[in-house]
């Protein structure tokens, strides 16, 4: 199988490291985009801050020719405050992939892979929240909506990863024509440089509750082997699906064999 060029926000730490390496190993041409350097296996990087439009635009503008996957693994917790979490979760993603997209640079029969998680399992019960994520034509009205929102930054992480999957399907239905297919990835807990930060949001007890469930925490080589297999495996008829990757654990809240009346964070609201 010959090689693919890929595109891949988030790529020097984490998850997106962890793709990058695995894309590499495949003999995949991966350009890179992150606020932070370039990490170790990136054919070509390139500085991004996923809170400028401005950077994300002038970052877009260096690629060349086409390619065949984007994966926006690009992501903030909680902690970094609501503001940031819709400017670089929402805004910034959708951002990226429009001017991708406006740009030419996805081919037919591309892959784009969005990073959910866990904590976007009830999306469909907040449809009227996202669109009112969605209501924002572009990324200055996005700001305005950040700048109003009246929850803290965990919340606004759990909107942040519901809008994911739902514009995921959404996007998944425009580009059916286009040929270029979307889906999303739900990690559970994650052993990633940013994890201090969700353990803090959640809960130290509530994390390792998450991970007893299911036997140990997520690495991202989990989590890895799914992106890429999405963004450059044979899997051509795979369209608009949240993959939870989080060794079964949503699987278990959803019927039963997980009893989220025993975790910390259901006992600490009794």
């Amino acid at each position: 199988m010959a090689g693919k060029r890929i595109v891949l926000t988030g790529a020097s730490t984490g998850i997106g490291f962890a793709t990058l390496r695995m894309l590499v190993a495949a003999g995949h041409e991966v350009t890179t985009l992150d606020i932070k350097d370039a990490p170790e296996g990136s054919a070509h990087h390139i500085h991004c801050d996923m809170a400028d439009p401005a950077s994300m635009d002038a970052a877009v503008a260096q690629l060349e020719g086409s390619y065949d996957g984007l994966g926006n693994i690009a992501g903030v917790p909680g902690s970094f405050g609501a503001e940031l979490v819709f400017k670089v979760n929402v805004y910034g993603l959708r951002h990226l992939t429009d001017a991708m997209l406006a740009a030419g640079r996805l081919a037919r029969g591309a892959s784009i892979v969005n990073i959910a998680s866990l904590a976007g399992m009830a999306w469909q019960r907040h449809l009227d929240r996202i669109a009112a994520l969605d209501a924002a034509a572009d990324f200055a009205a996005g700001v305005e909506v950040a700048q109003a929102y009246d929850g803290d930054g965990p919340a606004a992480y759990v909107l942040s990863k519901e809008w994911v999957v739902h514009y995921s399907q959404q996007l998944a239905g425009r580009l059916l024509n286009d040929g270029i297919r979307v889906n999303s990835v739900s990690p559970g807990p994650v052993l990633t440089p940013l994890f201090p930060y969700f353990e803090a949001d959640a809960g130290a007890a509530q994390m390792a509750w998450f991970n007893e469930q299911v036997g140990r925490p997520g690495q991202p080589e989990d989590q890895a082997e799914v992106v890429s297999w999405l963004l450059a495996g044979p899997c051509g008829w795979l369209n608009g699906v949240d993959l939870p990757v989080d060794g079964g654990l949503q699987a278990g809240m959803r019927v039963g064999w997980v009893n989220t009346k025993s975790s910390p964070a259901a006992q600490a609201r009794r």
